[in-house]
């Protein structure tokens, strides 16, 4: 094809006329299917009731903003997808998609956007011939558009282009300040330009929900056909039998899922928890703002898992996280808020200067509740390794997560340490300390006395594989082996220095049946390091940040206290339910 001809063909794509027809309607009609969806077939809007109105809202042209936050797994990113569909064939201009970093716009583009293009004619008709002009990341459609698929983490992807339509997935994970650089982008094209932002609940006060409260807060609501009561999917109206635990007080979870009721919050109907009671609800539902006075531009969108999948599952997933946060770790508690209600999290609304509850017993008291492995008791020791000096936490933990301390001291010498272990019976497999400092001396003391390093990182889950083949993420690493000569190896771990001190802070508080103890006669300086650090949100993100010059040495130990119980199992530390175990070597 001659430029003349490819000059023409352009020409004549841009006067040609738009398809008028609602985007929902022009999908059915021209995608085959959604390659990554478990429905086969054509596209169809009756499978995804929620995002019909989003995509009319999306190439409206009185609207500027669109926010949508729901429940993953639920179409909120098919929405942008298929309305991005109906843009390159009709609305045609710059485009930006952006995902968290590079890779996974990289994956986004190849996994969903392309094959979904595949699947649709009016798009895929408008592929360049030149293979130059249609890369992984760029697509130069014959019709003059340019699609651009980038990672918000990286600035400089948010500095260089003059955007018509902006779609960014997954908010609640891009750098804080990041949303409101990409909205710039737009601001070229004046009333043309658009901003689309899709995300999962992420954290209170985050850019993603200040964002989405200055729009019309629209609510996914149903209609009570008993009452007609039109009211949101809450998760606060799910109900199940209390009679659900057997004689040991664990819950039955079979007897949970078979009881589960969505209850009316006016007449107090019961619905049973079926596909087919959700798709008559979901079938007469619509979208109720809950803040008219924002500006019309600003339309936003919300809905949760009780509209998609069984109530009996999330039940089932809810006291699971339940447990685990009874124990000291609430991450399950946060993914399924976050994920599937679709809500911020804030776990954080109060000071984490926590008021010490002394506890009616001395520092070495023997205690009945000590558990044992393998005849062993779990006394676990923690040292914090300092120049000339070391700090020493002895704690004895329970089957249950509770947890005792027995003594803490500063010691000044290596042989100091290793007496200080052996008088309070602490076993050589059972002593952690921190390598943070004087690193090589403390790998070389752990070969030679069967000790283990232990090392704070910034990484919130380390991935481990099970034995079924599985990954699970948990908050600290497999173990390493680092070598400190020949034939000599010294063990280690990382912990994740959020996340463990995060379980540390809630075990503090004495959850249900992990009492967390300080003996009465506890030291002074012992106590005062426990407030040394604060939890604070600075540049995009959640850190633990010493106070000023406050000594935090005996605070460090009882965090690495934690990550040791959250290895032997003692307390629930892991971003997934299941278990596992795992090893890998480095030297």
């Amino acid at each position: 094809m001659s430029v003349n001809e490819q000059l023409l063909n352009i020409w004549q794509e841009a006067w040609r006329p738009p398809d008028r027809q609602p985007v929902w309607q022009w999908a059915e009609e021209h995608i085959r299917s959604i390659p990554y969806s478990p429905m086969p077939g054509r596209f169809r809007i009756a499978n995804s009731r929620m995002i019909q109105e989003v995509m009319d809202a999306i190439v409206d042209p009185h609207v500027r903003l669109v926010s949508i936050v729901a429940s993953v797994q639920s179409s909120k990113t098919t929405a942008p997808e298929v309305a991005l569909c109906y843009i390159i064939a009709n609305l045609p201009g710059p485009t930006l998609w952006l995902d968290q970093t590079d890779d996974d716009a990289k994956d986004q583009s190849e996994s969903r956007l392309q094959k979904l293009f595949d699947e649709c004619e009016p798009v895929k008709n408008l592929y360049p011939a030149n293979p130059n002009k249609k890369r992984n990341t760029t697509i130069y459609f014959n019709n003059g558009m340019t699609l651009w698929v980038a990672g918000a983490h990286n600035l400089s992807n948010l500095q260089r282009r003059s955007i018509r339509w902006l779609i960014g997935d997954e908010t609640w994970r891009w750098p804080q300040g990041h949303m409101a650089e990409a909205e710039a982008r737009v601001t070229a094209f004046g009333w043309l330009g658009k901003c689309i932002f899709c995300s999962q609940g992420g954290f209170e006060n985050d850019d993603t929900h200040r964002k989405h409260a200055t729009t019309d807060m629209r609510e996914w609501q149903y209609r009570c056909p008993h009452c007609s009561t039109r009211q949101p999917f809450t998760w606060q109206q799910v109900r199940w039998a209390k009679d659900c635990r057997d004689d040991s007080g664990e819950y039955d979870f079979g007897k949970v899922r078979d009881s589960v009721r969505l209850v009316c919050r006016e007449c107090g109907h019961e619905f049973e928890d079926h596909d087919e009671t959700r798709r008559r609800l979901n079938a007469d539902a619509c979208f109720v703002p809950l803040n008219p006075r924002a500006a019309r531009e600003n339309v936003g969108f919300h809905w949760n898992a009780l509209a998609t999948m069984s109530w009996g599952s999330l039940a089932e997933m809810y006291l699971r996280a339940k447990e685990a946060s009874r124990k000291g770790d609430n991450s399950l508690l946060q993914q399924f808020y976050q994920k599937r209600l679709a809500q911020a999290w804030n776990e954080y609304k109060e000071d984490y200067t926590i008021d010490q509850s002394l506890s009616d017993y001395l520092l070495g008291e023997s205690w009945q509740e000590e558990a044992d492995i393998g005849g062993i008791p779990v006394r676990v020791m923690t040292v914090d390794v300092q120049k000339g000096h070391f700090y020493a936490v002895v704690r004895s933990w329970a089957a249950n997560g509770a947890s005792r301390l027995l003594h803490c001291e500063k010691v000044f010498s290596w042989e100091a340490l290793e007496g200080l272990q052996l008088s309070q019976g602490v076993n050589s497999s059972l002593v952690f300390l921190d390598c943070g400092y004087s690193t090589a001396d403390v790998y070389a003391k752990c070969a030679e006395h069967g000790w283990f390093g232990l090392m704070g990182d910034r990484r919130g889950t380390f991935p481990h594989r099970t034995r079924s083949g599985q990954t699970v993420m948990r908050y600290y690493s497999t173990k390493r082996k680092v070598s400190v000569g020949r034939d000599r190896y010294a063990t280690m771990f990382y912990w994740s220095n959020l996340n463990i001190k995060d379980c540390l802070a809630r075990l503090r508080k004495n959850a249900e049946g992990a009492t967390w103890e300080v003996p009465k006669d506890a030291p002074q300086d012992y106590l005062d390091m426990l407030d040394s650090e604060r939890r604070v949100y600075e540049r995009g993100k959640w850190i633990w940040k010493q106070i000023q010059n406050r000594a935090n040495h005996y605070f460090d130990c009882e965090a690495m206290q934690v990550a040791v119980a959250a290895m032997l199992k003692l307390v629930g530390a892991e971003s997934t339910a299941a278990p596992g175990d795992g090893s890998e070597s480095e030297t």
